[in-house]
Parts: C-alpha cells; structure tokens; sequence
C-alpha cells in the first residue's frame, strides 16, 4: 500500500508541475509545498467523510472548492522561494464570478 500510495503522489507532483510550471520536474523547496498541500486534501477530505455532522457544515461542493482554490496560495509561496517558478496570474474578479479554478489558473 504504501508503495501504491508514493508512486500516486509521484505522478500527482509530476502533473502538479506540468500544470503549473511546463515541465514535470520540481524544485527542491516546491516538491514539500506541494505535498502539504497534498496533505491537506487529504486531510479535508477525511474530516469531511469522518467529521461532526452539523446543521452549518459545509455541503461537498463548497467544501470540493476548498483544495481547488488552496494551491494559488501554495504556488504563490513557492514563488517567494524560487522565482524561477512564477505563480500564474491571479483573476480578476471575485472567485464568487469567475469559478473556483480561475484562482489556480488565473483564467475562469
């Protein structure tokens, strides 16, 4: 299993990269960024399925917008570190307009 598990997260930050940045391969300071925010879909995810249900709980579309629009903040942090490695651009308009991807590929 957990072999299975790494060579999925290998192909998951190999198409990270493509997506973000053209090529498949990472900086070292992006290759951690990008597994914690692996990690925190993950997370999310099991707190979702396992976790209190409440009146005021989030539904699963609003909370499915949650790690699409979380790695702009991650790929802008990696920016910071290795400017090789620009973020794209950030949308315009207001996320509630122009789609929860737009914040990850600064297009609606």
């Amino acid at each position: 299993m957990l072999a299975l598990r790494d060579g999925v997260t290998e192909e998951l930050l190999a198409a990270l990269a493509e997506g973000a940045y053209g090529r498949r391969t990472l900086p070292p300071i992006a290759r951690p960024a990008l597994v914690g925010w692996l990690c925190a879909v993950g997370g999310t995810t099991l707190e979702w399925i396992g976790g209190p249900s409440a009146p005021d709980r989030p539904g699963r579309a609003r909370l499915g917008a949650l790690p699409v629009r979380r790695p702009r903040a991650t790929l802008a942090v990696i920016e910071d570190f290795a400017p090789e490695c620009p973020a794209p651009p950030r949308a315009e308009e207001p996320f509630a307009t122009v789609g929860d991807l737009a914040p990850v590929t600064g297009s609606p």
